[in-house]
């Protein structure tokens, strides 16, 4: 990477860094002053590449991932580390797991997509279904509800799937196949993620299972992307969390579901609306994420978060209605 003297640093725009500290002021020339509070350039894949190994370690690494992962893409760096971790791995991003399913405990309550097993031409048996669906709601997760757009694993196709392995019931010892031993296959259609794995002869068992019907449906485990998901308000004002971009860790064929582990999703909504995390957790034991969204102290009309609305633009309207309530009157 060629170094950059402090001019040349200077000399660059604010849209070349991937995160600028409030609190400055712009110059003539429309860049922020002091220029110490400009962070990660990302101008070049050299310097791409700087930003992605230096921002876990930086405390702003959060906040500029997103742009990092963006230049990344423009000028088509890898996002792994050197041990062949993502990015959201290598930031210690939680594991997420949704199941998919009829059982009291799914993420999201659906009644079809049950698994099957197929004949290959090689006499094999191959385990097929339908790992998660697109555009669908889930139960409550602790104090908002979330949904999967199409484009969540968009990312992942066009890398690949790197790493993403079938396990039962997300066993790391149950294993049955992989995307690199070419025994797992995925693909995205216009219901959701497809997978079809072609499990060892010692898992003959698990097939049974799944021809028995004991085992009828799937779950996938994954980390959300730095800035993989948006936050706002459902039809129903309940706060909605929508996934755009993550990390596929595996599908697991499941008999019994774990409930879901809101952590990472409150985590997540924390670092959007820049609060305390065990304030996050309070209002959602409490049930009063929509707090973030809407105006609930009968000041004026109240201000629904638009379908769409990243949590951080409701929060700055929300502000500017404290200050003047009647803005829309």
């Amino acid at each position: 990477m060629a170094e950059l003297s402090t001019q040349d640093v200077n000399d660059l725009p604010d849209s070349d860094f991937a995160h600028i500290e409030p609190g400055g002021m712009k110059d003539k020339s429309g860049k922020t002053v002091p220029r110490s509070l400009r962070h990660f350039p990302i101008h070049d894949a050299a310097h791409v590449r700087n930003a992605l190994s230096r921002a876990p370690q930086s405390p702003f690494g959060d906040k500029a991932m997103p742009k990092i992962v963006a230049a990344a893409k423009k000028f088509g760096v890898d996002v792994s580390d050197d041990n062949g971790r993502g990015v959201a791995e290598s930031m210690g991003i939680d594991v997420e797991r949704r199941y998919l399913g009829e059982h009291a405990r799914s993420a999201y309550l659906v009644d079809g997509f049950r698994l099957e097993t197929r004949a290959a031409d090689d006499g094999s048996k191959h385990i097929v279904g339908y790992g998660a669906v697109f555009n669908r709601r889930s139960r409550n997760l602790g104090g908002f509800v979330e949904q999967a757009s199409p484009d969540t694993f968009s990312r992942a196709a066009l890398e690949g799937y790197p790493g993403t392995v079938a396990r039962y019931n997300h066993d790391q010892n149950l294993l049955l196949g992989t995307v690199q031993g070419r025994t797992l296959q995925l693909r995205t259609d216009n219901i959701g993620l497809h997978y079809d794995v072609k499990p060892p002869q010692s898992r003959a068992d698990i097939v049974e299972l799944v021809e028995r019907g004991d085992v009828a449906h799937s779950s996938f485990a994954f980390r959300v992307m730095p800035g993989g998901d948006e936050w706002g308000i459902s039809e129903e004002n309940y706060p909605l969390r929508t996934l755009h971009d993550v990390e596929l860790v595996d599908v697991a064929p499941v008999v019994t579901p774990a409930y879901p582990d809101a952590t990472a999703g409150l985590r997540s909504l924390a670092t959007r609306m820049e609060a305390d995390l065990s304030e996050v957790r309070s209002m959602a034991e409490r049930d009063e994420l929509r707090k973030f969204f809407v105006r609930t102290d009968n000041r004026g009309p109240r201000v629904v978060a638009k379908k769409g609305m990243l949590a951080a633009l409701a929060a700055t309207q929300l502000m500017e209605r404290r200050e003047d309530p009647w803005a829309d009157m």
